[in-house]
């Protein structure tokens, strides 16, 4: 029941991505994967959709933080995959202002999001809460 009340949570503070305000976001979270995702991008997934909900559920309804995923073999997404060379599960923080302070924390979501969950739970809302303070 506790697992069901927080799909449905998530989903809510999710999809009022769509409501936020037009304006650019100041962090994009995205999350690259292929269609056929092992335990552990399942989990990469999964468990940022609860930092987001749980950590920066105002700042996504207000539209200064956005959380797109994209399958990286669909064609569809070949143009964002080929702008930041997600050729593999890749988890990327995006300053639009400027990219040149993005964050790849990919290594970092497969080092803990199984083993220490918390500790990548923690780590993500730390780094997103750097670019939301960041200048």
């Amino acid at each position: 029941m506790k697992n069901l009340i927080s799909i449905v949570v998530i989903s809510l503070v999710l999809s009022s991505i769509g409501f936020s305000q037009t304006k650019t976001p100041k962090v994009i979270v995205y999350y690259f994967h292929a269609t056929e995702r092992c335990h552990t991008c399942k989990e990469i997934g999964q468990k940022t959709k609860m930092v987001m909900a749980d950590n920066f559920r105002d700042e996504i309804i207000s539209g200064v933080v956005k959380f797109q995923e994209f399958d990286y073999e669909d064609p569809v997404n070949k143009s964002i995959v080929n702008k930041y060379f997600a050729y593999g599960s890749t988890l990327l923080l995006v300053y639009p202002e400027n990219e040149e302070k993005n964050v790849d924390l990919t290594e970092m979501a497969f080092q803990y999001v199984v083993n220490k969950p918390e500790k990548f739970k923690e780590e993500l809302a730390k780094e997103i809460d750097k670019l939301i303070m960041s200048d």
